[in-house]
């Protein structure tokens, strides 16, 4: 049956005091040890299902298959044997597990959590609330795991989500819509932190259901990113931040006519104040990157970066920054709009219909490119690196994008503004920093070196070279 559940990560250090502030009675407290199978080549996480068998201090077994992804979740569960696997549930059949060849399963990883829970009234709905406290564990490798999970267990879904977003306001509890199963799974390969896979257009898929799973995989790595980041404003989990953000805002605007409209300019609203949170923390990022520009300016900005980073940590952490993630989560997973009449054809015919439109219009400025001042031609570096990251969130063969060298022009034009850009920033940032003289003649320096870089004659030639080369076609 259906799991309706919203899961948040929460700092260990914060665990108990969320707990007494959800909880309004003794928590019922368990030890749970959780091993999870699959094929070496991961054969059912292919298929977006994990299988665990889950053992209790009370000597209780329980096989659980889950599958799909979001706020609801297909889950069957019973009591079996201790560690014995139920391989003949018709729902295993379902996902093809006969033909996932001779490769057998076998555990891939484990998780070990004391689960403290209980029940919440919230409107008229029952709601538990679990929190876990633990490790995932792979061989040697270990992740810490502290979350809090709020399932519906009868009622209303908007209870669930009223609830959740009044906890959201209040207390340290970010999204998190990464399963301790994918956890789990890129802990045993080693995999480092994924980003969405491509949405395949093949099918019956409609327009509708593409669009919610590229959404729901962006929305998944900008929660993961945002709670990292704000852990470790790091150099690289900075810029992966920003990656990430533009990636979902690129959905969410180049397809903006297929969303509801005030729950999505909410989610673009919020998500464009996550960006420019980071803004400042990149700009130094850049401007320290390109290499030592003297003992005075060097300081002067690694100390504005240690204080721009302690400040999108805080922002991150914040609740507008919270609430922007869950609000995302309800616009993907309960709008009405991925049923409506025009997001119920095909999905490669209608998303590239859209791209169409957009491209048409970007190509229009390009040819035209030489006419715009430096404000229009940033405009046109944005539409540019919206376009190409809503085109990179799917996969259609149909799709006329193979245009020789077109999706590599779109970058060169891409960088080649932004270098552009790179100059008007350089100036704005250096000029708010306290800098003694010699600071001053480095800052002047670098600049210079920017403005060689940002050369307009090259930008100019980039735009002109993708808009007048071979034009795609989407539909």
């Amino acid at each position: 049956m259906p799991e309706v559940e919203i899961k948040f990560d929460c700092p260990p250090d914060a665990i108990e005091a969320v707990l007494l502030r959800v909880l309004h009675a003794p928590p019922h407290d368990r030890d749970l040890l959780s091993v999870y199978y699959d094929t070496p080549k991961e054969a059912l996480a292919a298929t977006g299902a994990s299988l665990r068998l889950r053992s209790e201090a009370s000597g209780r077994t329980v096989q659980t298959l889950k599958t799909g992804q979001g706020l609801a979740r297909d889950e069957v569960e019973a009591e079996v044997a201790p560690g014995h696997l139920n391989l003949s549930w018709p729902q295993l059949a379902g996902l093809g597990l006969a033909a996932v060849g001779p490769d057998p399963l076998t555990p891939r990883f484990s998780v070990h959590v004391r689960r403290r829970s209980g029940v919440v009234e919230a409107g008229a709905s029952r709601i538990e609330a679990a929190f876990d406290e633990g490790e995932i564990r792979a061989g040697d490798r270990r992740a810490a795991v502290c979350e809090v999970e709020l399932e519906l267990l009868e009622g209303e879904r908007e209870d669930l989500l009223t609830l959740a977003r009044r906890l959201a306001a209040q207390l340290p509890l970010t999204l998190s819509l990464r399963t301790k199963s994918a956890r789990g799974a890129d802990l045993a390969a080693d995999r480092p932190w994924p980003r969405p896979a491509q949405v395949a257009l093949a099918g019956e898929i409609t327009a509708g259901e593409a669009l919610r799973q590229a959404l729901l995989g962006s929305l998944a790595e900008v929660a993961g990113r945002t709670q990292d980041t704000a852990n470790d404003p790091s150099v690289e989990a900075v810029h992966q931040l920003r990656v990430a953000l533009r990636r979902m805002r690129s959905l969410a605007l180049v397809f903006r006519r297929r969303l509801d409209e005030a729950p999505a300019a909410t989610v673009r609203a919020g998500l464009r104040d996550l960006a420019q949170a980071c803004g400042e923390v990149r700009e130094l990022d850049v401007l320290m990157a390109m290499g030592p520009a003297g003992p005075a300016l060097d300081a002067a900005l690694s100390e504005a970066r240690h204080r721009a980073a302690a400040g999108l940590s805080a922002s991150l952490a914040a609740a507008p920054a919270r609430l922007t993630l869950l609000e995302g989560l309800i616009l993907v997973e309960t709008g009405d709009w991925p049923g409506l009449a025009r997001n119920a054809e095909g999905a490669a015919e209608g998303l590239g219909s859209d791209l169409d439109r957009r491209w048409r219009r970007i190509r229009q400025e390009g040819q035209e490119a030489d006419a715009l001042g430096l404000e229009d031609l940033h405009a046109l570096r944005l539409r540019i690196k919206a376009f190409r990251y809503a085109l990179a969130a799917f996969e259609a063969p149909d799709w006329g994008r193979g245009a020789l060298g077109f999706e590599a022009g779109l970058r060169k034009a891409q960088d080649a503004l932004g270098l552009l850009n790179d100059v008007e920033m350089a100036e704005g940032v250096l000029s708010r920093l306290d800098l003694d003289p010699e600071g001053r003649r480095a800052a002047r320096k670098l600049i210079s070196g920017l403005r060689r870089r940002g050369d307009e004659r090259r930008a100019l030639k980039a735009v002109e070279e993708l808009v007048s080369g071979p034009a795609p076609r989407f539909t």
